[in-house]
């Protein structure tokens, strides 16, 4: 999506592989390691049994809330400028965030942002698609969407459970967001009722991980996902989820960048940069969506989200300035502190 900043526009979406044509596992030392291996691309993934959760994730009161985790991150399947079409299911923990406005007398709803599921009952997004930011109520979040025109969603003869509305109940929003910087660009949604697990509605791996706060993931390749827009220049979102694979740019990097193209923009730790691939790149509607890739930690590998999408260059996928990301691995205590049973 985009960003409300006049310089700016907001951005999240990831093409992974194509549909993953073999599966190889190597069991080793009691440890599996899988490597997916798609018919263009090799899905990478990260190996690393030395990396524990960390204490201080682990300690929290609030740490038993997201005992989804366990089981967390999984995709029933094995790809939003220059996407490709996801594959149902392929990305069970994406949200799609719904307004509702006016027109003669009516009122419609609109799908302007993303979201990701982390578990049950909570939405992790963007700050700048809460109601704190925006022209019009954020009412809704719809769970289990693949192709906009149908409910259910079929492809051949699979087909997925009807989507899910659910209410917003309340939100809580970072209070060092400042929409003039988009730094701190992270908001909570708490659902009115617990969203219904399938195979194709699940949450997400947080960066509960020491090696998400060690490593910088540069040269790194990421995938983001929405129905953001396809063609910039038609102002069209798509009607089926899309992917795209994007690089990730080092810190140093992402701040050289901006500072030669975007004077007065200011960069972060607390943010990381990814994309800059004239021609693919994520847009409109896909704000607050997840920037994410499979990791192994002693397990079969699982999608962690990594980043939220943020902001980007005015003209989407048509410069080579990255797109920018909300960190989440430096805001893991602030999730913790603000969700509740």
């Amino acid at each position: 999506l985009w960003s409300h900043k006049t310089v700016s526009t907001s951005r999240g979406i990831s093409s992974p592989a194509d549909t993953a044509s073999s599966v190889v596992m190597i069991l080793s030392n009691f440890q599996y390691v899988y490597v997916f291996l798609s018919t263009s691309v090799l899905l990478s993934l990260a190996f690393h049994p030395k990396y524990a959760v960390r204490k201080d994730i682990t300690s929290h009161p609030n740490w038993k809330l997201l005992d989804e985790q366990d089981d967390c991150g999984y995709s029933v399947a094995d790809r939003i400028i220059g996407g490709d079409d996801a594959t149902l299911g392929q990305y069970p923990w994406i949200a799609r965030l719904g307004y509702n406005y006016e027109v003669e007398n009516t009122t419609l709803i609109f799908y302007g942002c993303g979201g990701t599921i982390i578990s049950d009952r909570y939405i992790l997004t963007a700050a700048h698609c809460s109601p704190d930011t925006t022209d019009t109520p954020l009412t809704e979040v719809r769970i289990g969407e693949y192709d906009v025109r149908t409910d259910p969603d079929c492809v051949d003869d699979v087909c997925a459970p009807p989507v899910q509305n659910i209410k917003v109940e309340d939100y809580k929003c970072h209070g060092d967001f400042h929409n003039t910087t988009n730094h701190n660009d992270i908001c909570l949604l708490r659902l009115a009722e617990p969203i219904q697990f399938n195979d194709f509605v699940s949450p997400i791996c947080l960066p509960v991980y020491d090696y998400f706060k060690k490593v910088n993931f540069k040269e790194s390749t990421m995938e983001v996902a929405g129905w953001g827009f396809s063609d910039m220049f038609l102002l069209k979102g798509s009607d089926i989820l899309q992917t795209l694979r994007v690089p990730v740019l080092a810190y140093n990097e992402c701040v050289a960048t901006y500072k030669k193209n975007y004077k007065g923009i200011k960069i972060i730790p607390q943010q990381m940069c990814a994309g800059g691939v004239i021609g693919k790149d994520s847009c409109g509607g896909d704000s607050g969506g997840p920037l994410m890739a499979p990791f192994s930690f002693n397990a079969p590998p699982r999608y962690f989200i990594v980043g939220i999408v943020s902001y980007g260059p005015e003209i989407c996928a048509n410069s080579n300035t990255p797109g920018i990301y909300t960190k989440v691995s430096e805001y893991m205590m602030w999730i913790l502190n603000n969700i509740r049973a």
